[in-house]
């Protein structure tokens, strides 16, 4: 193993039970009690969508431009303040950290966020750098190949979404899977090469 890269949301900080609410804990703020499916259906939108979906759906005295900037500043101020660490992925880091394997991170999220989040937990001395983009393009990956100078096979990337896991796979590299909140978990468990909880990937 000549590098590592991880993903953030659902493998390093355990976000992905905020973001599955937190239509419904928006909602709350302004008096409305939506029922589950509110935090469903969101999944598929982006946030200014899920603004304008909410102005329309619930009739919100106020712009989708503002929900939308209410809705972000939750999001922000759990990332700031709130967010832990996934159970079991510091030990993983430590490791990686004592073979002096070199770390960095590929996320779709925001890097202020991430580096605020990584500040206040104290990890942010593991990592070499945080790329962010979509992880459905390979482009993203590619950049980390490029900035760690590694051949794709030797590395690890750590992720919990399918998606990723594809692209990574793609173009050649080795995946650990985070297990969270995932429906399909099975599926993204037979597609991955190994598992956080087997520790297999220690004798990669």
């Amino acid at each position: 193993m000549k590098g590592a890269i991880f993903d953030v949301d659902g493998t390093i900080l355990d976000t992905m039970p905020m973001w599955a609410t937190l239509a419904q804990d928006y909602l709350k703020t302004k008096g409305v009690n939506a029922s589950n499916e509110i935090n469903i259906r969101m999944l598929s939108f982006t946030v200014p969508q899920a603004a304008v979906y909410m102005k329309e759906q619930y009739g919100l005295e106020i712009t989708p431009e503002q929900i939308e900037c209410e809705i972000q500043k939750m999001a922000e101020d759990f990332y700031r303040f709130t967010a832990p660490l996934k159970e079991g992925i510091l030990d993983a880091i430590q490791f990686l950290h004592e073979g002096k394997t070199p770390m960095i991170v590929a996320s779709s999220g925001i890097k202020e966020l991430i580096e605020a989040a990584f500040a206040r937990l104290g990890i942010e001395k593991y990592f070499s750098a945080i790329f962010t983009g979509d992880k459905n393009n390979p482009e993203l990956f590619n950049q980390c190949l490029s900035f760690l100078n590694t051949p794709a096979e030797e590395v690890l990337v750590f992720e919990d979404g399918i998606h990723a896991i594809k692209t990574a796979k793609g173009i050649g590299m080795k995946t650990v899977l985070i297990k969270d909140i995932q429906l399909n978990y099975g599926e993204i468990k037979e597609l991955s090469d190994y598992t956080l909880e087997d520790e297999k990937w220690k004798q990669f």
